[in-house]
């Protein structure tokens, strides 16, 4: 089994990537959004970070996160999210995918994939680069063709801040030379 590193930047703003099990379209569902949002905002209550920006596709979700000075924990974080909702998705008979003996043994449900992507943001050109990404995934998988028409992401608040214009395409990638790293939660 491989080490993964958690990087530990206090205060530190990180990029993250949550995918369902089997890539299962659990946020095509109002329902499995609004828990999302209820479930987070449950989390944060206790364990507080800024979300400079966030999108939430079908089957997975990309947010930038900063957390509050002298705090590490992004994947405390991500854990309490992902159980809470399991739990609760789970008791009110939402979906899962298939899962083995041995993940139902170590109590794996098939809700979501049991890691996620971590990138700890450098500098504000890496921000940037970042933002536009999650801005851009919509259009990236082809579910529109430009990220305002996408209602679950925070791209119309960055447009009411001034930073995109509405028709924004959204067109961009990022580099090869980010470093993501693989987190169990």
């Amino acid at each position: 089994m491989p080490n993964y590193r958690r990087r530990r930047q206090e205060g530190g703003c990180f990029f993250l990537t949550v995918v369902t099990c089997g890539r299962a379209p659990l946020f095509g569902d109002g329902q499995a959004r609004a828990l999302l949002r209820k479930v987070m905002r449950h989390v944060a209550a206790s364990r507080p970070w800024t979300t400079e920006a966030i999108v939430l596709l079908p089957d997975h979700w990309h947010v930038l996160w900063r957390l509050p000075a002298g705090d590490t924990d992004y994947s405390g974080r991500v854990s309490r999210i992902k159980r809470a909702f399991t739990e609760e998705w789970l008791r009110r008979g939402g979906p899962e995918q298939r899962v083995t003996a041995a993940q139902r043994r170590r109590r794996r449900r098939g809700v979501w994939q049991v890691k996620f992507w971590e990138h700890t943001i450098r500098d504000a050109r890496d921000f940037k680069m970042h933002l536009d990404y999650i801005h851009a995934n919509p259009v990236k998988h082809g579910l529109v063709e430009r990220p305002v028409d996408w209602p679950w992401s925070s791209f119309h608040r960055w447009v009411k801040a001034g930073e995109y214009a509405a028709d924004w395409t959204g067109r961009t990638d990022l580099p090869g030379n980010v470093e993501y790293v693989w987190y169990d939660s």
